[in-house]
């Protein structure tokens, strides 16, 4: 009995779509058949649509490519149109032998002429023709040709204004920016064009999630890292799994959850060779120990720091958009003088942070990291005040008090908090500088960028 040609059609069609959603997951046909238990040849078979499959092998197939249930959809669409056209064949005479119809393009081939040559011929060339239409249908996507190339460069331009931006109007840019990038995957793409449009929603994620924790809100940021991890898990992206893993370990060092921190940093660095993104993950490794208060440890990770970034290898996030995702020495030596600060090394603090300030100071202005230059400076006030010296943290931090309050990020309110907490220790009880500094830093929280947010929090 010959198959219905709306049912052919389906099958083709949602075989398709499997090679489709499987190569954007970054899957090979055997990777494939050894995570839903079925040969790589039955694989094989469903893509070109020559094979029928329960919906078992849908639904294993649906998860393990990531496919939303878009392929059980299809397949129970397939069954359901198979049982609409489904026609019985004709009796055949007792004893005789009915021979399978040849149909090209669903239409029933005639019977061969006596010499049999112009048909085979004319057979031949359909077939050629058939196949060259389906692959032109299969050439044509949802999404013009230069538009992966138009969002990429807006993915560039808004991870480099960020280093120098106030983090809320970006905010706005970067979320249309993401509907944008989400609108054009539910077009029809090729697996490239797919996994390049993966790779910017999880860039775009990634960058939403870094703002929000300098907006003060983690619990946010560590849903958008969570879901720039999944992009670049989808299509294996290790630099974008890396980075989101790190952002979700600093998500998780604003509320305290240290151990978590480190877990995310360490998970992170299993999908990075060496790399600044391995470096990154190191020094916020670092970061969270001394949260701990493992000492020890943190002073091999931030040495681990620079083995990392000793020969790396340039990848597409850190190197080549850059910006907020780049890892320079400036912001190696602050992550330094911060572990040294809570490790107790005010001298060895005080000369990490004067050369991560002194490369911030140095950078163009267009490449200059306001926040970051803001929280090396604060840690250089804080490492001058645990050495007793109030009138060099006094002009570690005037810099920072001159910061506009659009670009008073959350996390440095925590910075400004130790100095206050030291301001108004023993050592400087009767000092008039250390009281004018801590009312400064006070006015300085005071109006920070939180009470600026919509609905004040």
């Amino acid at each position: 009995m010959r198959e219905p040609e709306a049912v052919t059609s389906a099958r083709c069609a949602l075989g398709i779509r499997l090679a489709t959603y499987r190569r954007a997951a970054g899957l090979t046909q055997m990777d494939l058949a050894s995570l839903i238990a079925f040969s790589r040849s039955t694989i094989a078979n469903v893509e070109t649509g020559r094979q029928h499959v329960p919906r078992d092998f849908w639904e294993s197939a649906d998860a393990a490519v990531n496919a939303g249930g878009v392929l059980v959809a299809g397949c129970d669409e397939m069954e359901a149109a198979a049982r609409r056209a489904h026609v019985q064949p004709a009796a055949s005479p007792a004893g005789s032998l009915t021979l399978p119809a040849v149909y090209i393009a669903g239409r029933p081939w005639p019977a061969p002429t006596p010499d049999g040559a112009s048909t085979q011929a004319d057979l031949i060339a359909a077939v050629a023709n058939q196949a060259r239409d389906h692959a032109a249908r299969a050439a044509v996507t949802g999404i013009g040709p230069g538009t992966v190339e138009q969002l990429t460069a807006q993915v560039v331009r808004l991870a480099r204004s960020y280093v120098a931006a106030p983090p809320l109007p970006l905010f706005a840019a970067m979320h249309q920016a993401l509907a944008q990038v989400q609108a054009a995957l539910e077009e029809k793409t090729h697996p490239p064009q797919a996994r390049e449009l993966n790779f910017l929603a999880g860039a775009l994620c990634g960058l939403l999630a870094n703002a929000s924790l300098d907006l003060g809100r983690d619990d946010a940021a560590d849903d958008l890292a969570r879901a720039a991890w999944t992009y670049g898990t989808i299509i294996g992206h290790g630099p974008l799994v890396g980075w989101a893993r790190g952002t979700q370990a600093l998500a998780a060092i604003w509320d305290h959850r240290y151990a978590d921190a480190a877990q995310y940093a360490e998970d992170g660095l299993r999908h990075l060779p060496k790399s600044m993104g391995a470096a990154r993950l190191h020094a916020i490794r670092a970061r969270a120990l001394t949260g701990s208060r493992d000492f020890t440890e943190a002073r091999a990770a931030l040495q681990a720091v620079g083995e990392a970034s000793t020969g790396h290898q340039p990848d597409q996030l850190h190197d080549r958009i850059a910006g907020e995702f780049a890892f320079d020495a400036a912001k190696l030596h602050y992550y330094e003088a911060l572990v040294l600060t809570r490790a107790g090394h005010p001298a060895e603090a005080e000369t990490a942070a004067a050369a991560a300030v002194g490369l911030y100071r140095a950078a163009p202005d267009r490449a200059r990291s306001y926040g970051c230059e803001a929280l090396a400076q604060a840690q250089l006030a804080t490492a001058r005040l645990m050495k007793g010296d109030d009138e060099g943290a006094a002009g570690a931090i005037a810099g920072l008090l001159r910061l506009e309050p659009a670009r008073r990020i959350s996390s440095l309110h925590d910075h400004v908090q130790a100095c206050c907490d030291l301001l108004r220790g023993p050592a400087f009880r009767h000092s008039r500088t250390a009281a004018e500094l801590e009312q400064q830093l006070a006015a300085f929280s005071a109006a920070g960028i939180t009470p600026a947010l919509p609905g004040g929090s």
